[in-house]
């Protein structure tokens, strides 16, 4: 079957009603791309369309191309984000026969965001292929509703790491004081990401994690009392700071590497009140313990020098930074922000877009997105929000193709100029510039 159908042209001129007749065209590829197109365009008009056209039939397996089909209209319907998609995205998850189709729809749901998708996505927890449960448990993490918990709980001991992952992620976010346990026991996962993420999870649940962390410090295995340690490190309480102290005092922890984290722990915290066991510890016997003693209290005893606040305004925007960066100017005459941390890692580039008047922030992040999974990053977490007259979003990613990179992009729109601000950087020092990072973003201001 050939069709004369111009997607392409139908797709640029943003013709919904055109690519809603080719989503019913004869030809099978007219259809995909028509699923396809209304995926970018994302109209609301669309919706229903894409629903039949999301529901599978028992001859679409004789037609390969007919899952294409299925999968793109989960997406569209996803970023297009209408409450009416959800039971038919629920039925696709369910009971979709291709997992790609399946994962789609999970994702859909998440993006669409009603608590209404929770108990269908737990149940997805349970499919049988793993980047469906992968997804259920992002989308999970999502929507924020904590009847998942123990249901995520259950999916950090799932046989497939990105699971675990993405388990120990959604429950970072929900601060669910349950899932303290079983994060400490990921924190031994075979997999170095879900260790990380483990990590990060129980430091974002914070204070109420502490009690248990200390607890962890007694335990046998010296690699879980270390990433208790870094843990307490970046909680930072006084309890955590005691408990630190108390590593490093006599009787110590016997293995190098745990006192070794403790000191540089210590060090990150910055309270003076860590500074006689760091001396004490400056006489260890082994050089790394010695080494990360001298470091912490180095920071510690550093002056508290007062941080000068810049700006940069170039008559359409204005934004503060910390003198921790420097601006310097790129050949294209882009505004890039430097940040001044271990072997200058991180960067902010500073982007502007014209006569975006009929896109909006979430469409755009749409955009952005698409140029994530083509560089292989992964999204981590994203929020929409308005501030001062500005659409404003907000994509956390990751990138471990080569090296482990921390990205953050952040896009303002505001009439028919958008922005936005491309963090990239070591994940060590995304965190120690958190703060800088937060002063960039809460000051960004598109005048007019």
């Amino acid at each position: 079957m050939d069709s004369e159908v111009n997607i392409e042209y139908l797709e640029e001129e943003k013709d919904v009603e055109g690519l809603v007749k080719a989503l019913k065209d004869q030809d099978y590829l007219t259809r995909k791309e028509a699923a396809r197109a209304l995926k970018k365009v994302g109209d609301e008009r669309a919706v229903l369309p894409l629903i039949e056209a999301l529901r599978y039939k028992t001859w679409h397996s004789d037609y390969i191309v007919l899952s294409a089909v299925r999968e793109n209209s989960a997406e569209a319907l996803g970023k297009i984000g209408d409450p009416r998609a959800i039971p038919s995205l629920i039925d696709s998850m369910e009971g979709d026969p291709d997992e790609e189709v399946r994962l789609k729809a999970a994702w859909a749901l998440g993006e669409i965001g009603d608590p209404l998708a929770v108990d269908a996505l737990i149940s997805a927890l349970e499919d049988n292929n793993w980047s469906v449960r992968r997804t259920a448990a992002n989308s999970l993490g999502i929507i924020g509703d904590n009847t998942a918990v123990p249901y995520l709980i259950n999916a950090l001991e799932d046989s497939d790491w990105h699971v675990r992952k993405y388990a120990a992620v959604a429950l970072g976010k929900m601060r669910d004081e349950r899932a303290i346990p079983v994060l400490l026991e990921s924190l031994d996962d075979e997999d170095a990401d879900v260790r990380w993420k483990s990590m990060l999870a129980l430091g974002k649940i914070g204070d109420s994690a502490v009690p248990a962390l200390i607890k962890t410090l007694k335990n046998k295995n010296w690699r879980m009392r270390a990433k208790a340690v870094e843990v307490l490190g970046k909680i930072g309480s006084e309890d955590a700071l005691f408990a630190l102290i108390e590593v490093l005092s006599k009787p110590i922890d016997k293995n190098r590497h745990v006192r070794g984290k403790t000191a540089e722990a210590l060090g990150r915290i910055g309270d003076a009140r860590g500074l006689e066991v760091l001396r004490n510890a400056q006489r260890d016997e082994y050089k790394y313990v010695r080494d990360q003693a001298d470091i912490a209290i180095q920071k510690i005893l550093k002056p508290k020098k007062e941080v000068r606040i810049l700006n940069y305004d170039n008559g359409e925007v204005s934004l503060d930074y910390s003198d921790h960066w420097e601006m310097v100017s790129t050949s294209d005459a882009k505004k890039v922000l430097r940040g001044l941390y271990a072997n200058n890692s991180i960067t902010l580039s500073l982007n502007r877009n014209t006569d975006v008047g009929e896109i909006t922030s979430r469409e755009f992040a749409e955009m952005l997105k698409d140029v994530f999974r083509i560089q292989g990053s992964e999204v981590m977490d994203e929020r929409g929000f308005e501030k001062y007259d500005m659409e404003i979003y907000e994509i956390y990613g990751e990138n471990h193709e080569v090296t482990p990179t921390s990205i953050l992009i952040v896009s303002f729109k505001k009439a028919n100029l958008l922005y936005y601000l491309w963090f990239v950087g070591d994940p060590v020092a995304f965190q120690e510039a958190n703060e800088d990072i937060k002063l960039m973003v809460d000051s960004f201001y598109i005048y007019g």
